[in-house]
């Protein structure tokens, strides 16, 4: 993307002016160094490795004069990257050495866990530091910030809020129900979720919202984030006889074997899963066995998007395997705290403001921040789209204007 051009209506004088200042040592942009914090070791290290590439492709294609720049001085930007290994008390110990030993100006972090962003947070107010978190979710987070939004003033969180996936979860099965694509039955619905702020905000809005239609909530399973063996949930679930199932992992292990598992048990139950179908690796192992799942949400689709099949060839490029939803949801972060750090520099409060204004078209559409500090999801922003596995491809079923196939 082209760096931005000097007005050619500026006089010769006004020119001459602005090459001079331009040449002054006060216009001279300093580099600027930016700490990352997610888990690149333990059960969700592919997630955080595809984080850490994302950052950096983003990094090292401002810094070659390739970036969609605001000022016409950009700095140049060093990244660090710490390992949180999916645990609060080390994502913490990493937030410390980012901003003792490296001086960072700004940390992104957590790059995925709600649990992790949620201790991250409390750095902000505490060191003075604009946080800009990734892909982390949990309402929880937005409630912490209205909940004292002066002490929160410098935290940012890069993702929507798990009402986000409520909402679209709800008003896809109300549509299926309306078009006569699926029968509500006896309208009772059942949720095996990871035991995280995360999975738990999920299952949450989810029910709360088809509570408020008729439904019961028959089953609110949890379970630890490596978990591979799902036998005891399904054999109460078989009990429950829910007409709608909803299951919420980070872990694609999980994920697979949950699928794995239900099929074998034959559960007569629309099966809807949030997240892990966003990762390769589910596709390559479980695409046979999910044949028919529903799964929000299919943001990142390169086969079904121009822009994204370029971003997924320049990350092939450079790392040597295609792009997958959280290289480009890390890349969109990285590009709001570049454009941000290049409009207001490094003072905490201006930064952070700057951060808050944002008002840009990323790889997973319009990126705004609301009163909560969330990023904005719904049609107008970042879409949360339903899909559906037919004949071993993801297919957007949901909303129509987006549909890429229908239902079956």
């Amino acid at each position: 993307m082209p760096r931005l051009k000097i007005p050619g209506l500026l006089s010769a004088g006004l020119l001459s002016a602005a090459l001079m200042a331009a040449a002054t040592p006060a216009a001279v942009a300093q580099d600027v160094t930016i700490g990352a914090i997610g888990p690149l070791t333990g059960p969700a290290a592919n997630t955080g490795k595809a984080h850490k590439e994302g950052l950096e492709l983003a990094v090292k294609e401002w810094n070659e004069g390739k970036g969609d720049y605001v000022s016409q001085n950009p700095p140049k930007i060093k990244l660090v990257m710490e390992d949180s290994n999916s645990k609060p008390e080390v994502g913490i110990s990493a937030a410390q050495r980012l901003i003792t030993r490296d001086q960072v100006k700004l940390i992104i972090g957590d790059t995925l866990h709600s649990h992790v962003t949620l201790a991250l947070m409390e750095m902000a107010p505490q060191y003075n530091i604009p946080i800009l978190s990734a892909e982390p979710v949990a309402s929880a987070i937005a409630d912490k910030v209205m909940a004292d939004p002066d002490r929160f003033k410098l935290f940012w969180k890069g993702g929507y809020n798990s009402d986000g996936y409520g909402i679209a979860v709800h008003d896809f099965y109300a549509w299926a129900f309306e078009k006569g694509t699926l029968a509500p039955g006896d309208k009772k619905i059942a949720f095996v979720v990871e035991d995280t702020d995360y999975g738990i905000a999920n299952a949450k809005k989810i029910g709360e919202l088809f509570e408020k239609d008729g439904w019961s909530v028959v089953a609110t399973e949890t379970v630890p984030t490596v978990t591979t063996d799902f036998y005891p949930q399904l054999s109460k679930l078989r009990d429950a006889d829910p007409d709608v199932l909803v299951s919420v992992f980070t872990v694609v292990n999980s994920g697979v074997a949950f699928v794995r598992q239900l099929q074998e048990q034959a559960l007569e139950t629309s099966h809807l899963a949030i997240y892990y179908p966003t990762k390769p690796e589910f596709m390559a192992q479980a695409a046979d066995i999910a044949e028919g799942m529903y799964w929000a949400a299919l943001q990142y689709a390169p086969e079904l998007d121009a822009d994204q099949k370029a971003f997924s060839d320049r990350i092939e490029a450079e790392f040597g395997a295609p792009a997958n939803y959280s290289h480009a949801h890390a890349f969109c972060t990285m590009e709001i705290a570049l454009r941000a750090i290049d409009k207001a520099g490094t003072e905490p409060e201006a930064l952070a403001k700057e951060i808050g204004a944002t008002d840009y078209d990323c790889l997973l559409g319009r990126i705004q921040f609301a009163e909560d500090h969330a990023i904005k999801a719904g049609a107008d922003f970042v879409p949360i789209p339903v899909a559906q596995i037919q004949e071993g491809k993801n297919q957007l079923i949901w909303p129509e204007n987006v549909a890429s196939a229908k239902p079956k």
